[in-house]
């Protein structure tokens, strides 16, 4: 990542505020072009899968991670996976394009200065909310529910956005946060007119991913507002409230999110099922975190 200049928050206030923020984190931080190509070569219906096969060795330390990660127990495969050959035949495409994607914006974010943010609990956070919104829509029979565990994975990625361009705000932010006890979403409103949430979804449009990630992610904190990707949306809230919770991680707030009511509604589970869900996220969430913070 290249040097980082921090932006003035006047600079980034508002709608074209947030515009110009995302556009220039875009410049420092972005997919690896292997990503768009593997995008490219799964649509196209001439495509094999030792085609696949060989653009993903084009880049051996993706290689590598996938693999951990694949062999993981979060994925929880039958057999051990050993060659990228044998995870292309063996995980599907579905998958495949999710380990990439994940493994391009963990390593995307390496390069955030140490003291802004500590990464570790970050990403626990943020498996355990992917980990706990893909179980609760399982659990509720929600059709495409394998789908939550992406934008439940990435929906504080707006904050990582703060940290690295705006760390004086949120360092004052998160300071008000612990003295005053104040929600963090309600403080970056107050001073941006808009929220990490907004900003990750920006960044995850720009990035060409699409809506049925950058939708739930963008309205994970008002569900209820969510259009086409509402049920995504509130699984993601109702894990991300559990998550924080009960202090597995930490992304930023420190303290209990308020629930929406839409949420509990459409993901009609009892709070007994949702504890249990949310107690087998957090077993599943330290073998998983170490792999993403692994090199």
């Amino acid at each position: 990542m290249a040097s980082v200049i921090p932006a003035s928050t006047s600079a980034v206030q508002g709608v074209g505020g947030l515009e110009l923020l995302v556009a220039e984190v875009d410049k420092l931080v972005s997919l690896p072009d292997i990503y768009y190509r593997l995008e490219e070569t799964i649509v196209d219906p001439t495509s094999t899968m030792e085609v696949i096969a060989n653009l993903l060795r084009s880049d051996p330390d993706l290689c590598a991670r996938m693999l951990r990660m694949a062999n993981s127990a979060f994925y929880s495969f039958p057999t051990t996976i050993e060659t990228i050959e044998r995870a292309v035949g063996t995980i599907g495409l579905r998958q495949i394009r999710e380990l990439v994607l994940v493994t391009a914006v963990v390593k995307a974010f390496e390069g955030i200065p140490p003291g802004t943010v500590n990464m570790e609990t970050f990403w626990e956070h943020s498996i355990a909310v992917g980990i706990m919104a893909r179980e609760l829509g399982q659990q509720a029979g929600l059709a495409n529910a394998d789908g939550f565990y992406i934008p439940g994975l990435l929906h504080d990625i707006g904050r990582l956005v703060m940290y690295l361009k705006l760390p004086g705000l949120m360092r004052e932010l998160l300071e008000r946060h612990e003295a005053e006890g104040q929600s963090l979403v309600l403080m970056e409103r107050e001073v941006l007119n808009y929220s990490h949430a907004d900003v990750g979804a920006r960044l995850l449009e720009l990035w060409n991913l699409p809506q049925s990630i950058w939708e739930p992610v963008g309205k994970h904190h008002e569900p209820g507002q969510s259009d086409e990707y509402q049920l995504a949306a509130c699984a993601i809230h109702l894990a991300d409230a559990w998550v924080n919770t009960h202090r597995i991680g930490r992304s930023g707030d420190g303290i209990e999110l308020l629930i929406d009511e839409v949420a509990l509604h459409r993901i009609d589970i009892d709070s007994e099922r949702i504890s249990e869900i949310g107690q087998m996220a957090r077993q599943r969430t330290h073998e998983v975190a170490r792999l993403f913070m692994s090199h």
